[in-house]
């Protein structure tokens, strides 16, 4: 609105001088070539006529070729003020009257979340406060971006973060907490503006560079959030063992295995809640946990929707597994114990981190960058082919494609998979947009910044729990002395324990439709759990075994 307030002031001052200056010529022009006085009011009303094109009056036609000169271009001029005139200021003006303004209040809200500086990294938090019918709103100061979201259905307040009046009027004092994701300006003098009003806030902070975090804090952020340190270290974990296999007489991969099964857009149990997953057991199989974006849980929550960012870890028979990817749409994969070596492309924060993540746990990786540095293996070109053989590409078991461009890391994926076919590629993606091309290219599994984002905010605004990777499940053989006589319900041992039942072990063979089924004494059950979940295993029904 301001551009088009200087626009306007400078067409109407130049369009005056310049009617100023016809007036003038006009009147000298008469007298001096048409031998005809004419007052400056009457010259003006001329012009005004030839400019609008409205008509000549009593002067037209002119006997000198000097001032019929004159009086056309005084008509290309005006008709040319017009022309530029409509579509510069008289359209812009109607779409004014049109367009619905950006709301500047809104109704009173609590236990909600301020979003300040809305962009893709705070799409999936907003779907998940949606998912969870928490609500929130969206504090901008552009006019324009304000109205665009209002217009795409989201609940926003146009005014300045940094006026208190702006954050008294989306509820401050009641809200749960303000996340920012602002430049650094911005991100400062918002925060200032939330101490001095509201000190017990909850002020979360989205950097790009970790390096920033200490101005945030001293500013008074309550927390400071990298994205791209966060999707480094989901990348590394990916890679990271999540089952245990601790079993005695069930062998893994004959009588029973394990498959992860991505879920892809059109898919079934895409967009829906990620408990929706539990209908895959009507197959037999048992769902033991799920990747979602970066975390891999076992508590599968209404409040958490399946994008293209999940999958899910299913154990079955070979025919049970088979109905499962009939199911969803997809084949799935044979879970596989980690080892390594690892090829990691990348050397910014993100590939940096997903290195030493790795490291940390022991994996042996090689790192490729275009610049040497620390802990740089391979200096080059991660789209190149030679680069990516020198790495050693074409011997490793998982690459980790972690370039700072999506352009670059589809590049990157199509020749790793040109090269080594079978190797397993696990790739991050700056937006969400690219994630399908990504996988496209030949990626086993991507997961995108603004959905690392969404669920990094989520986990810190509620405090939700996930299992970490340092308490890995179990997958284990138990006697249950208590459960003798009584008919098994899988979701009740689920409640009672947290530990998931996989089959029932009766006389060496595997049952996995165990609900309704009488327990008997020398029958033994296969269950998935954390050491904490087998603790509570025991104690309720009266294992007397020992994990590792």
């Amino acid at each position: 609105m301001v551009k088009l307030t200087r626009r306007l002031a400078v067409y109407v001052g130049s369009l005056f001088l310049l009617i100023g200056i016809y007036t003038l010529a006009y009147r000298w022009g008469m007298a001096t070539y048409e031998g005809e006085s004419r007052t400056w009011y009457q010259s003006l009303e001329i012009v005004v006529q030839s400019m609008t094109t409205t008509g000549y009056g009593q002067d037209a036609p002119w006997e000198t070729l000097r001032m019929t000169a004159l009086v056309v271009l005084i008509q290309v001029t005006g008709i040319a003020y017009i022309v530029v005139a409509i579509p510069q200021f008289v359209v812009p003006w109607l779409e004014t009257l049109v367009e619905p303004a950006p709301p500047t209040e809104i109704d009173h809200l609590e236990d909600h979340v301020i979003v300040v500086g809305y962009t893709n990294l705070c799409d999936t938090l907003v779907d998940e406060l949606e998912a969870s019918g928490t609500p929130y709103v969206i504090l901008e100061g552009d006019e324009d971006r304000a109205r665009t979201l209002h217009e795409e259905g989201f609940r926003v307040l146009y005014g300045d973060s940094d006026s208190e009046s702006a954050l008294e009027a989306v509820g401050l004092a009641d809200a749960l907490a303000v996340v920012i994701d602002a430049t650094e300006r911005d991100t400062v003098r918002t925060t200032l503006t939330i101490e001095a009003r509201d000190p017990e806030a909850t002020v979360l902070a989205l950097v790009a560079d970790p390096e920033d975090a200490r101005y945030f804090r001293y500013a008074g952020v309550d927390e400071v959030l990298s994205p791209r340190h966060r999707l480094g270290k989901a990348l590394g974990d990916r890679l990271r063992d999540v089952i245990s296999p601790d079993l005695e007489t069930v062998e893994l991969g004959a009588d029973l295995d394990i498959h992860e099964f991505p879920v892809e857009p059109g898919l079934d149990l895409f967009g829906e809640p990620i408990a929706a997953s539990r209908r895959l057991e009507r197959t037999g199989a048992t769902v033991l946990g799920a990747w979602v974006r970066g975390d891999f849980v076992t508590t599968l929550s209404e409040g958490v929707t399946v994008d293209e960012n999940t999958s899910v870890l299913v154990a079955g028979t070979d025919a049970e597994l088979e109905a499962v990817a009939e199911r969803i749409g997809t084949p799935g994969v044979r879970y596989r114990m980690s080892s390594g070596p690892v090829v990691v492309l990348g050397g910014g924060l993100v590939g940096t981190t997903a290195r030493g993540t790795l490291e940390r746990d022991g994996v042996d990786t090689v790192s490729v960058a275009p610049d040497s540095g620390e802990g740089i293996d391979v200096v080059g070109d991660s789209t190149d082919e030679k680069t990516l053989l020198e790495a050693g590409i074409d011997e490793a078991e998982t690459v980790i494609v972690a370039l700072e461009a999506d352009d670059d890391a589809i590049l990157a994926t199509l020749a790793a998979r040109a090269i080594a076919p079978d190797v397993e590629i696990i790739a991050g993606a700056v937006t969400g947009a690219s994630v399908n091309a990504i996988r496209t290219a030949g990626a086993d599994y991507v997961l995108a910044l603004p959905n690392v984002a969404g669920r990094m905010l989520t986990m810190r605004i509620f405090e939700h729990e996930v299992m970490t990777l340092e308490d890995r499940l179990h997958l284990v053989e138990v006697d249950a002395p208590e459960l003798v006589g009584e008919e098994l319900s899988a979701a009740e041992i689920r409640r009672e324990s947290g530990c998931t039942v996989v089959a029932l072990e009766r006389r060496g063979e595997l049952e996995t439709d165990v609900d309704g089924t009488a327990f008997r004494g020398d029958d033994r059950l296969l269950v998935a759990g954390t050491d904490h979940q087998l603790d509570r295993f025991r104690e309720r029904f009266g294992d007397e075994g020992q994990t590792e």
